[in-house]
């Protein structure tokens, strides 16, 4: 079997990051949250770095609404609009965005299930020896506005250190010279050009024609997939489902789909809607009475109904498709479920005990 791909390691500089809006982002981070979900990629990120995305936020809104701090700003105001304003301060203003941010940035971070690495982890002296020695970050006019930068870098190193490469996306020129002196480190200079760069160029209209066209191969691969998957029944009582068998594949949606070199496999994403026979039991309702003392139902045999029927669900999966020397989708070489979750069902029997 192919090798399943291991995801990108991505570094997203903060100004790419502040440029998507503010937070949780605009639609190209809502992109990075499904290949970061469905392990296309891993985003890395550093502290500094959550720092100051959220930083620069606090100070956009921070010149939009600072004369509210002005008692002549509120009374006009309060005469124009009728309204009151509370008094207020630069510093209470600046603290209550700060925190605001701060915690909108931490939970963006946290959907792109960024990986943060700790600028403490990296020593002083080596950025301070390149400070000296006018190398990397600080062969250029400005030196002291490159420490934030030297210290992000060296985090990236050291993640790029064990041969896993590091795709930087940054646009403000200040990562071109010291990328070209690492082997492991490449970099974008902007989303659409990672897009790209990751391979996920593959036309929707190709993959969609092409599972159209192998429905069996495409129910098969499903039924390998969700054959062990553990289901709770909703509108039974106690029930549970048994000898799961696909019957219906459908595609609701596609979130990404490509391949990271020409030639191998493309990594489908998406949502599919599945038919399967069951068959089911539960535990027989003509035997239980219900006991008014203690409130509930008291079984008085263990006798147990079964049965078979038809349910329909929709399931998250990824799927490997193999391609031929052209490019174009061949044969499903593996189907996952990407959520090991609970699958909720309703079997269509009544429960006179709901």
């Amino acid at each position: 079997m192919s090798e399943w791909p291991k995801p990108k390691k991505v570094f997203l500089d903060a100004d790419i990051v502040i440029r998507e809006g503010k937070p949780p982002g605009g639609p190209l981070l809502s992109r990075l949250k499904d290949l970061a979900n469905d392990d296309v990629i891993t985003v890395l990120t550093t502290d500094l770095t959550c720092q100051q995305v959220a930083k620069k936020h606090v100070e956009n809104d921070y010149k939009v609404i600072k004369e509210v701090r002005r008692s002549h700003f509120r009374k006009i105001v309060e005469e124009v609009m009728g309204t009151t304003l509370p008094e207020t301060t630069s510093t209470e203003l600046k603290a209550r965005l700060t925190k605001r941010y701060g915690r909108s940035t931490d939970a963006m971070f946290k959907d792109l299930r960024c990986k943060t690495l700790a600028i403490d982890n990296v020593k002083p002296s080596t950025v301070f020896s390149a400070y000296a020695a006018d190398e990397g970050f600080f062969t250029g006019e400005g030196k002291k506005n490159q420490f934030a930068d030297a210290f992000i870098f060296e985090c990236i190193k050291a993640e790029a250190a064990n041969g896993e490469p590091v795709i930087i996306v940054s646009d403000d020129g200040d990562f071109d010279k010291p990328v070209k002196s690492e082997n492991n480190i490449s970099l974008v200079k902007s989303l659409p050009d990672l897009f790209e760069t990751l391979g996920l160029q593959v036309d929707k209209r190709q993959i969609t024609s092409f599972l159209e066209h192998h429905e069996e191969e495409f129910i098969k691969a499903a039924d390998d997939a969700l054959r062990f998957r553990s289901f709770i029944v909703e509108d039974v009582n106690n029930a549970e489902i048994d000898d799961v068998g696909v019957t219906e594949v459908d595609v609701l949606e596609l979130t990404n789909f490509g391949s990271v070199k020409k030639g191998e496999p493309i990594l489908v994403v998406g949502n599919l809607s599945v038919v399967a026979d069951v068959s089911y039991s539960h535990p027989d309702w003509g035997s239980k009475i219900w006991d008014k003392e203690e409130r509930r139902y008291i079984d008085l045999t263990y006798d147990i109904a079964i049965g078979t029927t038809a349910i329909s669900f929709a399931v998250e999966a990824s799927m490997l498709v193999m391609v031929d020397k052209d490019g174009k989708p061949e044969s499903i070489e593996e189907l996952r479920s990407r959520d090991d979750s609970f699958l909720y069902v309703d079997i269509g029997v009544v429960d006179p005990f709901p």
